[in-house]
């Protein structure tokens, strides 16, 4: 790492400082435009109706917009800045929330003890904002001899990234660096690890019989599940942070009759790759293997989230990330938490990632999620000095 030409920003940096105070009260209108506007996953036309509120703004920093429209989900949007100097950086964000419809109306953004409150605030509006304000004070104050610059806005990562997944892997694979915006912990620390996730489905077939005149003739499908669902929940290991739960589970007609069929929805989680397939492997073991003669069972699903392991990409942009908060007059943290994020999808394209990036916040996918807004341009700042720093202290992997 070339540690000495961070004097050679300090012009910069401060009229990055300046800028961003500036435009702050411009930044919580925009922040409360977004948060007012529902944007639940399985609504398109909210997330959309979020897009078109940013992208506007992007086109006026110079971005070119590209907006890739899709059945079912709403639309991705990827926004390009190109530079002069080699390599390239991506910040990533999402705009749906898990509240449906309706929601933004009855609990609308508002500011109270120092802080936002409103559906998505930091989870995570709040730093896909931050993305807008920290590049509006960049360009305004001279960032001149930067890098190529890459925005991607995705509409389903709050029910596992089923449509962004790929597109996120193919924007990641040749970025020198990676910022995901996801609200920055209540500790104010940022996000070195996460758990990947898997959803999965097993469905069980047995054969239906008066429980009463003939019950060994049938084959009970929720016996069969029942011993599944024991012989599953001793696969967590808190030790090596693995769970597993099945918190959803349905099967038979009625109680006089043997079930002819059952099915559990089941969750796992996973500090590593390498402990999730080991995972999938002993739960499709469990699900091949019959407890009750005669009942088939079927696995659907797989791994959703992908976990972000502490790497050396890892390391090295926190690394960056703490030196531009000490400069800035304050210890940065690194923390590992237990909440699945697109982080991993990134780092599975061999990209330097770094999570939690956004605005420092809590309470999420609750009545009470909140942004802490005394730290908020900070956080917009720290942002704008690691866009600035990365490609300096990281080679490029942009190869065009």
């Amino acid at each position: 790492m070339n540690m000495t030409q961070q004097p050679l920003y300090d012009p910069l940096f401060a009229r990055v400082h300046d800028a961003i105070h500036r435009h702050f009260p411009g930044t919580l209108k925009l922040l409360q435009a977004v948060v007012n506007t529902d944007s639940y996953s399985r609504d398109p036309e909210g997330v959309n109706r979020v897009h078109a509120l940013l992208i506007p703004h992007l086109e006026r920093l110079g971005f070119h917009v590209e907006v890739r429209d899709q059945t079912g989900f709403g639309s991705h949007v990827i926004a390009r800045l190109p530079g002069p100097r080699p390599g390239y950086v991506l910040m990533l964000g999402h705009v749906d929330t898990p509240h449906p419809p309706g929601t933004a109306s009855r609990r609308p953004f508002t500011v109270r003890n120092g802080r936002g409150w409103g559906p998505g605030v930091s989870d995570m509006k709040g730093g896909v904002v931050a993305m807008v304000a920290a590049m509006q004070a960049l360009l305004e104050s001279g960032w001149d001899e930067r890098p190529t610059v890459e925005i991607l806005l995705t509409p389903d990562e709050e029910i596992g990234s089923p449509s962004s997944r790929a597109l996120i892997e193919e924007r990641a694979r040749k970025a020198t660096a990676v910022f995901n915006l996801e609200s920055g912990r209540p500790d104010g620390s940022v996000v070195i690890a996460r758990r990947g996730s898997a959803h999965l489905e097993i469905h069980i077939q047995g054969r239906a019989a008066h429980a009463g005149v003939n019950l060994q003739d049938g084959i009970s499908a929720v016996e069969e599940l029942a011993h599944k669902i024991i012989a599953l929940h001793r696969l967590t290991n808190l030790d090596e942070g693995v769970t597993v739960n099945v918190g959803v589970v349905q099967g038979g007609t009625n109680t006089n009759v043997v079930a002819a069929e059952a099915m559990a929805r089941v969750h796992g989680s996973f500090p590593t790759v390498a402990h999730g397939e080991s995972l999938l492997a002993a739960i499709r073991r469990i699900v091949d293997e019959p407890y009750v003669m005669g009942t088939k069972a079927t696995l659907s699903g797989g791994i959703t989230f992908l976990p972000l392991e502490p790497d050396e990409g890892v390391q090295a942009l926190f690394a960056i990330a703490q030196e531009a908060a000490r400069d800035m007059g304050f210890e940065l943290k690194g923390t590992y938490t237990l909440g699945a994020a697109d982080a991993g999808f990134a780092q599975a394209a061999g990209a330097p990632v770094l999570c939690g990036m956004g605005p420092v916040g809590g309470g999420w996918h609750g009545e009470d999620e909140y942004l802490e807004l005394d730290t908020y341009p900070r956080r917009i700042e720290l942002l704008a000095r690691c866009l600035v720093l990365a490609p300096d202290r990281l080679p490029p992997r942009d190869k065009k």
